[in-house]
């Protein structure tokens, strides 16, 4: 059963172990049966009581990187549970009959009724501590990771916007991905109709898709896979802030700066699949004042050159000048009020936060800013739940009112 931990929080952590609750079953449940179904519905064994730490990593350090496989990490008390986790143990029940604690099976962590994580085993190993000490170490992996092991059959897709090729793909039926646990949002970039070769990487041709549109593939906390379209001016404000002074406000154990050239470009060149010149632009103040720092992207597949070049507009006004932001942030779950936690601990890739700082000394006295989060890892012990938040830029812009916003205000836009 769920654990309430001493800063109030409760935690579930499930193992599907195989038992099925709500089978139909043949010469026994009539057709029409409205409660048992043809697959039944996984019945998750609890094994919270044997939890001794979990930790969960999604996302990417940079808003220029892929998003890396979510992971989660979790260690069990086997000699606790009777070596219920112990695969050599024929007399656990999780291995009886037709049971079976095993690779691929579903994974769940829980904070309340909240997912934090939902993924499947890719790993079981014990470790015994001689003479009588037992431990389960479980990793488990979010859908980008069944993604990443399944390739495409070769075939000529049709010119669609890049939603429309990510459903594409994940219907495909070598991919088949459920339709259950996917979050597209409508792209703005066009894909074009170079064909796909046999043996592509699955989540290799995605990611390829999200470069084009600018913007994010990843697998959220429920385990959809969530397609955000391109990043750049949002409407979107702030679902919660970091270090203010409102009582809502989340306090921070620590927050980081970044202000360097890893995000420096002023140079960018797009190479579009099937055309043989690259799109290329630069800014030639930046190029003066930095030096030229150039960004490259090959077999984009986006529909024509235009859309290259419209591509790397974005990204060079992102990217042209430095950015003094807060690079990422930390909190615990101990320095906070339980009146944050529902909020705080569903907070994922693609959330917009606001982040301020306040200084002793120096003008001004006190920074907000808005970022997006790009990363989210979380460290559970019996001690605290620790959470950090890796950041991107974000530019908020507010709806334009007539008669009152100024028509070249970056502020403001038409919503």
């Amino acid at each position: 059963m769920a654990q309430t931990m001493k800063w109030g929080q409760a935690y579930s952590v499930l193992l599907d172990v195989g038992a099925v609750a709500n089978a139909f079953t043949l010469d026994v449940d009539t057709l029409d049966n409205t409660t048992n179904v043809l697959d039944g519905t996984t019945n998750f064994v609890d094994a919270t009581q044997y939890v001794l730490s979990v930790s969960i990593k999604r996302g990417r350090q940079s808003q220029i990187d892929n998003m890396q496989v979510g992971i989660c990490q979790a260690t069990f008390d086997d000699r606790l549970s009777g070596r219920l986790f112990d695969p050599a143990n024929t007399a656990s029940t999780w291995y009886a009959g037709n049971l079976d604690l095993s690779p691929r099976r579903n994974f769940k962590v829980l904070a309340g009724t909240a997912e934090l994580f939902v993924g499947k085993i890719t790993d079981l190993d014990i470790q015994y501590a001689m003479p009588n000490l037992s431990f389960c170490s479980i990793t488990a992996a979010d859908g980008l990771y069944q993604l990443s092991t399944t390739t495409l059959q070769g075939f000529n897709p049709s010119e669609q916007l890049t939603s429309a090729r990510v459903t594409a793909i994940l219907n495909r039926p070598e991919v088949a991905y459920s339709t259950a646990l996917r979050s597209i949002e409508t792209g703005v970039a066009t894909c074009g109709t170079v064909a796909y070769a046999d043996n592509t990487n699955v989540l290799s041709a995605l990611q390829s898709v999200a470069i084009a549109e600018d913007g994010r593939l990843y697998a959220n906390r429920k385990n959809e896979i969530t397609f955000n379209k391109r990043i750049f001016s949002t409407f979107s404000t702030a679902v919660k802030n970091f270090g203010g002074t409102a009582a809502s406000s989340v306090p921070m154990t620590d927050i980081s700066v970044g202000y360097g050239q890893e995000t420096l470009f002023n140079r960018v060149s797009i190479s579009v699949d099937g055309f043989g010149t690259a799109q290329v632009v630069s800014d030639t103040a930046s190029q003066t004042q930095f030096g030229v720092q150039s960004y490259s992207l090959d077999n984009v597949p986006l529909s024509t050159q235009a859309a290259g070049s419209a591509l790397a507009v974005n990204i060079l006004a992102k990217y042209k000048d430095p950015v003094f932001r807060f690079d990422e942030i930390s909190t615990s779950l101990q320095a906070c009020g339980t009146a944050t936690y529902p909020t705080l601990v569903t907070l994922d890739v693609g959330d917009i936060v606001s982040v301020t700082k306040t200084y002793t000394t120096g003008s001004p006295l006190s920074r907000t800013d808005n970022v997006f989060i790009e990363s989210v890892s979380h460290d559970i012990t019996p001690q605290d739940h620790r959470i950090r938040f890796g950041l991107g830029q974000a530019n908020v812009i507010s709806n334009f009112i007539l008669d009152t916003s100024t028509l070249d205000n970056t502020l403001f836009g038409l919503g």
